[in-house]
């Protein structure tokens, strides 16, 4: 009888979640507390300086037997790729993410952007959507699936990135053309829009496409001279004029497939006659009309006015170095943002029609084309049934994003890339990313965290594809 009793001990503490956590490694920290060291790490770019948080998520992955390797582009400018191997059926899933963030200027915001302050349930600091948030979900994801030993059919690989804020030429870029090796990958997961809460149905817009870059400077010259005897040729005034034709009509509504089942998709939160309005916002007559009925309404929805037409905004301004002194040349910088099917160099050649003045040059400074990965796939269903799974009145649509993300590079490897922050948040809340008092609801991240979870283990069914 004493023998049967201490085997059933012996059975009882073999069994029991203390002696199953000490089997699997220590125990990871909480994933608040895991964004909150991410976010005092300083990361802003420029100049980056992504090593010092690099060699902390190495550290901190080698506690639960995860190898990584950091690839620099240059001194500080850190890339960390960590992998658990499947068994080479299905095709890799890469999570992505970016180590950099946007600066923050201390003045504007209410705590210290990189304290990392927790004020009731919600956690303030740069990075926390933008985009810290996720990458602390991927992380935490990637050592639960070490723990729990999940048996993976494709590769996952964790890759976290330098100098995204800036483009990605010392990141994502330098990775995909110079270590693909490392980073190939069927299906990609990263960021590119977020969850929105709404009065009727929450939505959750997947990213599965984005606008191209046509970055241009303008040039104006003219004569200079005393700035108290004023000239016709001054050349402020005629880069101010030009800015103007520029920017003084908005370019025409354009359709494309994935912002249509978008807003078919979004109509279903709807009645009549919102719900037709939306689900036939490009046909004849309501494209037609539309510029005329709700033009500036339209407009003042500033997501939906990018992903409709093309987009001019000024951004920068540089002329002369004296009050009293006209200067002989002006310039100024504007961000073009253009949809699928348009390219940097037709747009440039637009933009230059419409100027029509030979004082006035146009260069383009920086293009990326647009991009987009069809969202008729088991890949993106599987992502909108993880997210139902938590949300199952939620509408889940494709998404085109005005801005650009890191994912360009793996589509034009031929991977399927779609990106969501599974995070709900308000409008308001949106408006903190790249502004002040950046923020994020502490029980958002728990449930981001399993949203991302349940994806990964449902992308156990997807067939594999060789990009």
């Amino acid at each position: 009888m004493k023998r049967i009793s201490s085997l059933f001990l012996l059975v009882c503490i073999v069994c029991s979640p203390s002696w199953s956590l000490a089997q699997t490694g220590p125990a990871p920290l909480a994933t608040s507390d895991l964004l909150i060291q991410l976010i005092r790490f300083d990361t802003s770019n420029p100049p980056g300086n992504e090593l010092p948080l690099a060699r902390w998520i190495q550290a901190y992955l080698k506690k639960f037997r995860i190898d990584s390797e950091i690839v620099e582009s240059s001194p500080g400018r850190a890339n960390l790729v960590a992998r658990l191997k499947g068994d080479g059926s299905e095709g890799n899933l890469l999570l992505l993410g970016h180590l950099d963030v946007v600066p923050a200027d201390v003045k504007e915001w209410s705590h210290a952007p990189f304290a990392a302050v927790v004020e009731g349930d919600t956690l303030y600091g740069r990075g926390t959507l933008d985009m810290k948030g996720l990458v602390a979900l991927e992380i935490a994801t990637f050592i639960r699936l070490k723990q729990e030993k999940i048996p993976l059919k494709g590769d996952v690989i964790l890759l976290l990135t330098a100098d995204e804020e800036a483009g990605g030429k010392a990141g994502a870029q330098f990775m995909v053309e110079k270590h693909w090796d490392k980073v190939k990958a069927s299906y990609v997961f990263n960021e590119g829009s977020i969850g929105v809460k709404q009065e009727k149905r929450n939505l959750y817009p997947i990213q599965v496409a984005e606008k191209g870059v046509a970055w241009m400077k303008v040039t104006a010259t003219g004569a200079s001279g005393h700035g108290s005897m004023p000239k016709p040729d001054n050349a402020v005034l005629r880069l101010l004029n030009a800015l103007h034709r520029l920017t003084s009509h908005p370019p025409p509504i354009q359709r494309s497939a994935v912002v249509e089942e978008f807003l078919r998709r979004l109509s279903e939160a709807y009645s009549f006659p919102e719900s037709f309005f939306l689900r036939h916002f490009f046909d004849w007559p309501i494209v037609k009309l539309a510029p005329w009925i709700a033009g500036e309404k339209i407009q003042r929805k500033k997501a939906f006015n990018a992903m409709i037409r093309n987009t001019t905004t000024p951004t920068m301004l540089q002329a002369g170095y004296k009050v009293n002194v006209i200067p002989s040349e002006a310039t100024a910088f504007i961000d073009n943002r253009i949809l699928p099917g348009e390219t940097p160099e037709k747009f440039y050649r637009k933009l230059t029609d419409r100027l029509d003045d030979p004082d006035v040059k146009l260069e383009l400074v920086l293009q990326n084309p647009p991009n987009e990965s069809d969202f008729h796939t088991p890949y993106f269903k599987r992502i909108e049934e993880a997210i139902l799974k938590n949300d199952p009145q939620a509408i889940v649509a494709p998404y085109l994003s005005p801005g650009a993300t890191d994912s360009r590079f793996f589509r034009a490897k031929g991977a399927l890339c779609y990106g969501i922050i599974p995070f709900l948040v308000t409008e308001e809340e949106i408006d903190t990313v790249h502004g002040k008092n950046e923020r994020l609801s502490l029980p958002e991240l728990k449930r981001g965290e399993q949203i991302l979870y349940d994806l990964i283990i449902a992308l156990e069914g997807l067939p594999a594809n060789s990009p």
